[in-house]
């Protein structure tokens, strides 16, 4: 049996198939987009939650990357079965294959997001803390942005994958490329033109999004090429907006008032702090209510020949 050529480009203008590339793309972009804020929660309540929202969080992405695809989308299928209250929803094919490839990801992508977030050093947090930042302040300016970059190429990948998954719902009948495939050489037969057209498909719409996201890439200088500084305009705006130091008065001792440390004889060395010795304030005059208290150091050197 000969391929069929005229056949095989005939099906690049079956309008079947451009809509079932419209249900693959809504499917898998839904999924994606839902699954990575899913995973963020999920990442944030592992590395930083109390102990009883740990456990849970945990169990969770151990079970949901643990059972296939494939077996938990038959089951959420079939779930109405138990719950006749879940038929308007899970019943629909659509909304079955979102919600079994959205909770299955977003275990995938709590690795993924708190593989990003533990590689943002920790003195970025400590220096928001420093700058008086709040909780959610230093997530949103500091630490989510330095995270999403260091895990945007996983996730471009996680989402290539989603699209490739997106055939298995063929097996709760959603008309997606496969499905329609299969329905074509179901009635003439024509296995391999079928089969080989629907691989073109899939090629096209993941160069496509390939190309959007290494876009999206050089928008958000990944790799860090091109420091980001100020213009001449923004850092005269800058100056302009700066204000002058606040000058404060050294405060003088007055009678009634005593200096609160009072010392004498102190020296400021450079290098090697040398050892100091414990010092006992001497007793001071009483004045008033209050007692004057100046304190003596001392600083003995070292013997040099030791």
């Amino acid at each position: 049996m000969e391929f069929d050529w005229g056949y095989f480009f005939s099906l690049f203008s079956v309008g079947a198939f451009w809509q079932a590339c419209v249900t693959v793309v809504v499917v898998s972009s839904l999924s994606w987009f839902i699954g990575l804020i899913l995973g963020f929660l999920l990442a944030c309540a592992k590395l930083s939650g109390p102990r009883w929202l740990k456990v849970p969080v945990e169990l969770y992405i151990w079970f949901f990357r643990s059972v296939p695809l494939m077996v938990l989308l038959v089951f959420v299928y079939n779930l109405p079965q138990l719950f006749p209250a879940t038929q308007p929803l899970l019943g629909v094919p659509f909304i079955a294959g979102l919600v079994s490839m959205t909770v299955t990801e977003a275990a995938y992508m709590a690795e993924i997001h708190r593989g990003g977030l533990l590689s943002v050093a920790r003195g970025q947090s400590e220096a928001g803390h420093a700058l008086s930042f709040s909780f959610i302040g230093i997530q949103r300016l500091i630490i989510i942005p330095q995270a999403f970059r260091i895990s945007l190429p996983t996730l471009i990948n996680e989402y290539i994958t989603i699209i490739k998954l997106s055939s298995i719902l063929s097996v709760i009948s959603l008309p997606e490329l496969l499905l329609t495939g299969q329905r074509l050489y179901a009635q003439n037969f024509l296995v391999m033109e079928t089969l080989l057209a629907v691989a073109i498909y899939y090629v096209m719409v993941v160069t496509v999004f390939s190309w959007l996201f290494r876009a999206l890439e050089n928008l958000l200088d990944i790799q860090r090429k091109r420091p980001q500084t100020l213009n001449e305009r923004e850092c005269e705006t800058l100056r302009l907006n700066l204000k002058p130091p606040v000058q404060t008065q050294k405060a003088q001792a007055a009678s009634g008032n005593p200096p609160a440390l009072d010392l004498h004889r102190h020296r400021k060395i450079l290098g090697p702090a040398p050892r100091t010795e414990r010092h006992r304030p001497e007793s001071g005059k009483r004045r008033g209510n209050q007692y004057h208290r100046p304190v003596r150091l001392r600083q003995n050197h070292p013997d040099p020949h030791h």
